[in-house]
């Protein structure tokens, strides 16, 4: 088994189940989309709400990844080149569609073009590794998942009210990868690393 100097930390080179975010931080954010998830609680619906503290955007999921893998990954992404730039968070949606929810969404309607070309980068940067293209970019970040619906109307009357609520805005200032752990109680997200902007 190869290890490797990955920052100032010596790693066995395990298979690590990662992915790429932007993580929501602040608090006042994630207090207005906890108020969110309260209200569909009254959709006759029942949904897994997401904790707080792993809501994010993910920008690509890369699943089961070696550890030597993520330090090639992170040379190759630190490569992209990228300015702060502001989003606004706003509106509720759902995958796949409304009729048959199954994740329930954030949106963002501010500058999505600069964070798909953030996204694209990094697909890039990641095709250089040999990894494929990724599906279509919709910037969007899961709050809840729906694991059975009682009265479908109510849930998107729910939906359908939500859908231009006003979040906030957000600064887009860096991206991290993320280490996931499956527990019995839910993922428990880890920070690897992150890459800033220039």
């Amino acid at each position: 088994m190869t290890s490797i100097v990955f920052g100032e930390q010596k790693l066995m080179d395990n298979k690590l189940r990662s992915f790429i975010s932007v993580n929501i931080s602040n608090e006042t954010l994630l207090e207005r989309i906890m108020d969110i998830q309260n209200a569909l609680d009254y959709t006759a619906a029942k949904i897994k709400k997401i904790k707080p503290e792993n809501i994010h955007f993910t920008l690509r999921f890369l699943g089961n990844t070696s550890e030597s893998k993520l330090a090639l990954i992170k040379k190759e992404l630190e490569k992209a080149s990228f300015n702060p730039f502001r989003i606004i968070i706003e509106g509720v949606g759902v995958f796949p569609k409304v009729n048959k929810p199954r994740i329930i969404w954030v949106g963002v309607t501010h500058n999505a073009p600069q964070f798909v070309e953030l996204k694209e980068q990094i697909d890039n940067g990641l095709k250089n590794l040999g990894y494929d293209k990724d599906r279509k970019f919709i910037p969007h970040a899961t709050i809840a998942r729906v694991r059975y619906i009682k009265k479908k109307e109510l849930l998107k009357q729910n939906i359908t009210h939500l859908s231009e609520r006003m979040i906030g805005e957000m600064e887009i200032y860096q991206f991290s990868m993320m280490i996931s752990t499956l527990t019995p109680d839910g993922p428990i997200y880890k920070k690897l690393w992150s890459i800033s902007s220039s």
